[in-house]
């Protein structure tokens, strides 16, 4: 089946727009060559180690019980298998997508209903060719299987939708796993829509759509965004989450690239959840003065989240933090002043999180990604937070300038 040439539901093709190479999401290290400076970890650390003493500092940081040290390092040098082995301080050949820093996994904690949760995504870094990370990405998702609550088969319903020959984009295929104080870990799985090249993205994901029986959820947030995506709204990601019936969603990963807050604010109003005004407020008091500039090297994203149950997605802001902000010092008081008048319990949590898992002084240090939100009843706050040991080897030595 051609997914450039089908609509969902029996509609027809959104139409195809042109995509600038100046738009669109653009990964901070993917392409560049990345040198190991560190002040926690040492160069013989292997990827395994580091992804758990984040996990690990998280947890100590929230005052979470439920895992240890040991319970976490064995699943991760479990899921991560022959690369997780591999030292830190020989950078993979070509940059990870999944991490700020290019590093094949990235943090992050979630607060909700007053309850924190961590997680870690993972990209295996390959023999530095899109080809194998997209093979041992499916790989991975197979490994998978057969972990309690873990369900693949919608995955491999789509999979062939996304593992070309020769896969283009910035990433091939992603994981993350969740730790819940109330089950088993939990994971997901993050599909690259432009495998095929960015005008294609729409058709990708809209295929995709209608394999998964969401077609009707899909085109209501289509027509919402004026019946086709440019470089303003455009599908730069999906994630699965590989669960049973009842909990299955879809995220619809949209970039905004040369638009203003309102109008990535008024995008978001298909959202059953959205509550106006809210994305823009969110982008204009936490990236404030840096907005434009900055913007045009990290957009904004809104994440959709599509399921059965709803006839309408609901929505997250996704807030870039660095490069758009100096430091994670700066990103940090930002983040924090807006939290607090949101009234969001996390802003106290969110500021200790980060001095637990500085890699330097937070005035020296590039790590946070982004930071997502969502209003209404039931705020959720997320940040995604890079290890921030690897940096561009032509970029200057001094760890205050290395990303501007």
């Amino acid at each position: 089946m051609n997914a450039a040439s089908i609509g969902a539901g029996g509609q027809p093709p959104l139409p195809t727009a042109e995509f600038p190479p100046d738009t669109g999401v653009v990964a901070e290290m993917v392409g560049r060559p990345l040198r190991f400076e560190s002040e926690r970890y040492a160069s013989t650390d292997s990827y395994a180690e580091v992804a758990c003493d984040r996990v690990w500092r998280a947890y100590e940081s929230l005052g979470l019980t439920g895992e240890t040290r040991a319970s976490i390092g064995v699943l991760l040098r479990e899921l991560t298998g022959t690369w997780g082995e591999l030292p830190v301080g020989t950078p993979p050949e070509r940059a990870c997508w999944v991490s700020i820093d290019g590093m094949p996994c990235e943090a992050s904690v979630t607060w909700q209903d007053g309850k924190a949760e961590v997680r870690i995504s993972l990209e295996s870094p390959g023999d530095g060719t899109a080809r194998s990370r997209v093979e041992d990405g499916m790989a991975f998702t197979r490994r998978l299987a057969g972990r309690p609550g873990v369900h693949i088969d919608r995955v491999l319903r789509i999979e062939d939708l996304f593992t070309v020959d020769d896969p283009q984009g910035f990433f091939g295929i992603a994981h993350a796993v969740a730790w819940r104080t109330d089950g088993p870990p939990q994971y997901k799985i993050f599909l690259n829509p432009a495998v095929v090249g960015r005008e294609q993205s729409a058709a990708r994901a809209e295929e995709a759509m209608l394999r998964l029986g969401l077609q009707h959820q899909w085109r209501a947030l289509a027509d919402h965004l004026g019946g086709t995506f440019t470089p303003a709204h455009e599908p730069v990601a999906l994630a699965l989450d590989l669960v049973g019936d009842d909990d299955f969603r879809v995220q619809v990963y949209v970039a905004h690239s040369g638009v203003s807050p309102e109008d990535i604010d008024a995008k978001a109003a298909v959202a059953r959840d959205h509550v106006p005004g809210l994305f823009a407020r969110a982008l204009r008091e936490i990236n404030g003065p840096h907005q434009a500039p900055a913007w045009q090297r990290k957009p904004p994203v809104t994440t959709f989240t599509l399921d059965s149950r709803h006839d309408l997605p609901s929505a997250s802001i996704y807030v870039p933090l660095i490069p758009v902000h100096d430091n994670d010092a700066a990103a940090r008081d930002r983040v924090a002043t807006f939290l607090r008048a949101e009234n969001v319990a996390a802003a106290e949590p969110y500021v200790r999180l980060l001095d637990a898992l500085a890699d330097r002084p937070l005035t020296r240090s590039l790590t946070q990604n982004f930071m997502s939100y969502r209003g209404g009843d039931a705020p959720r706050f997320s940040v995604y937070l890079a290890p921030g040991t690897y940096h561009a080897a032509d970029g200057p030595t001094r760890p205050a300038d290395i990303g501007r």
